[in-house]
């Protein structure tokens, strides 16, 4: 039995809100498509809770209209885990998992302006990177050498100073001999 509408406490229950046709959708085909469009104060809010898996729709203004001041999506959690909306710029947002009740996602304003001609909103499923497995690291390795595999050995260091290298320390005397003197007049 349901409470009287006398009672303090009863409260008249909200009325669905007004369905209205201000921007014209178009699926990827060219066929109009069919998702309640409604006004939520200055918001436009496109109604795509019914959606689940991946698909598209384009937004398009008819003519010598221009975009609302906010444009909102609604969709339903974990119906769709990703929604991407191409105008101006590309956005893309996360859909939560959490929650039954659907939920508004306001686009940036940067996103359409008075004059874009179409959104395009795409959703589907989060996409997943695959880890790329991470190799031991060799240690350091020079750019200019080319990689030794591990079967071979590493060359022997002799101790005497006879091999030029990097590593040998010559003697002031014997490095002024092997650098050539710079022209006359520098």
């Amino acid at each position: 039995m349901s409470a009287p509408k006398i009672w303090p406490f009863y409260k008249k229950p909200k009325p669905p809100p007004e369905v209205v046709h201000e921007v014209d959708l178009a699926n990827p085909d060219g066929s109009a498509a069919n998702y309640p469009q409604y006004w939520k104060r200055n918001t436009l809010v496109i109604d795509l809770s019914g959606v689940s898996g991946a698909g598209s729709v384009a937004a398009r203004l008819p003519a010598d209209t221009t975009w609302p001041v906010r444009v909102a999506v609604r969709v339903r959690p974990g119906s769709v885990e990703q929604l991407e909306v191409v105008g101006e710029e590309r956005s893309v947002v996360s859909v939560s998992r959490e929650g039954v009740e659907p939920i508004d996602l306001e686009l940036a304003n940067s996103v359409y302006r008075q004059g874009t001609g179409a959104l395009y909103i795409t959703w589907g499923a989060m996409p997943q990177f695959a880890e790329a497995p991470v190799a031991p690291d060799p240690g350091f390795v020079s750019p200019t050498e080319v990689p030794k595999s591990s079967t071979e050995t590493a060359p022997e260091s002799s101790s005497d100073n006879s091999g030029a290298g990097a590593g040998q320390i010559i003697s002031p005397a014997d490095a002024s001999k092997a650098q050539p003197s710079p022209p006359p007049g520098s």
